[in-house]
């Protein structure tokens, strides 16, 4: 069988885009470590920094970068001419697909709570992502708590709708010499670090308030990430510092050297940068809201999202004990989704949506 995996975000300069990218890699490289010796993965890609982004094995199609151009008119020539048995896509699918499509929905939001979204994502979405997610043969859910919120907002039969988790990247691991890297490059020494795309949804203000609730100025607040919806009013309402996007490496060196990862957001379909965390022994504080509670489990402390909630949280990971014993459970929680976790539900998706 061979399976098409829509990957056009890898690589993209875009806002926005980052989750749905790392999504995109997790899963055509899970499919191509999962499958049989007789299955192949082809990636749709817009360049070739995305093509080695994706990883040997995966055979890569060039496609446009122009949205309407790839879906109306690109996708369907390269289905054919690698004669895909299915294809997934994110969020939208080509009006008239050429083979079975699998929808990857990563959460309803666009539907639930709009106002998250810049207007072009939500008439996108609003429209074409429920016209797509209903003519799916399959819709990929991330969490079991996101599939039971996409099947009440789109009102999709549960069975249409397969979990498949991400894993995280090898580069998402314990290791020493973090705290030296982080202060030879940022002069970073005692900080809280957040990472995600910076919109309304993720709770950043709440997020400095309760720093600031901590009383200690000797703790900085660091955010990671592409600007997104009113990014600007936010970093310029909370005094935190702002890194912008990093690499994989120098996230990862930011995860084990922080006192604390904290995530608040207000809602998360699954909430990958979590789970990065988790895999790079950082003590999480995450809020209780969407998959967040699913993903931590007792690995990390959940709150609710409001800036005393948060700030309890905060002192509750700074306690030396408790930061040691979250340290130590983190890597094992993580170890709970892996590129073979994923692929193998990928694949009997595919085979479910194929049959």
């Amino acid at each position: 069988m061979n399976v098409a995996v829509d990957c056009h975000m890898v690589a993209s300069p875009h806002p926005g885009d980052a989750g749905n990218a790392r999504y995109a890699v997790a899963l055509t490289r899970a499919l191509q470590a999962t499958g049989e010796p007789e299955d192949r993965v082809t990636a749709l890609v817009t360049n070739t920094d995305a093509a080695r982004e994706v990883g040997p094995g995966v055979a890569p199609v060039l496609v446009s970068d122009s949205a309407p151009l790839r879906l109306t008119r690109d996708a369907g020539r390269a289905l054919r001419s690698v004669r895909a048995d299915a294809a997934v896509f994110s969020y939208v699918a080509p009006p008239r697909p050429v083979c079975p499509t699998l929808l990857a929905v990563h959460d309803p939001t666009f539907l639930t709570n709009p106002e998250w979204l810049d207007r072009r994502s939500r008439v996108i979405l609003g429209t074409l992502g429920t016209r797509s997610a209903r003519r799916a043969r399959a819709v990929l859910a991330l969490s079991d708590t996101a599939k039971a919120d996409i099947c009440a907002a789109l009102a999709l039969d549960p069975a249409r709708v397969h979990v498949v988790s991400p894993y995280a990247a090898p580069a998402f691991a314990p290791a020493g010499g973090a705290a030296e890297r982080v202060l030879a490059r940022w002069a970073l020494d005692r900080y809280v670090v957040t990472v995600g795309d910076i919109g309304p949804r993720k709770n950043l203000a709440s997020l400095a308030a309760a720093v600031g609730m901590l009383g200690d100025p000797s703790i900085e607040l660091v955010v990671v990430g592409r600007a997104g919806v009113d990014a600007e009013e936010i970093l310029a309402s909370t005094r935190a510092r702002w890194l912008g996007p990093v690499t994989d490496a120098e996230l990862a060196d930011l995860y084990r050297a922080a006192a604390v990862t904290a995530h608040p957001a207000r809602y998360e379909g699954f909430g990958l940068t979590v789970l990065e965390a988790l895999a790079c022994a950082s003590p999480v504080v995450a809020a209780a809201t969407g998959a967040l509670p699913e993903v931590v489990g007792d690995a990390g402390i959940l709150v609710a999202p409001d800036p005393p909630s948060i700030a309890e949280g905060l002192r509750a990971a700074l306690e030396p004990a408790t930061a040691a014993r979250l340290r130590d459970a983190g890597p094992a929680r993580a170890a709970r989704y892996s590129r073979r976790t994923m692929g193998e539900a990928a694949w009997r998706a595919v085979r479910a949506a194929t049959a």
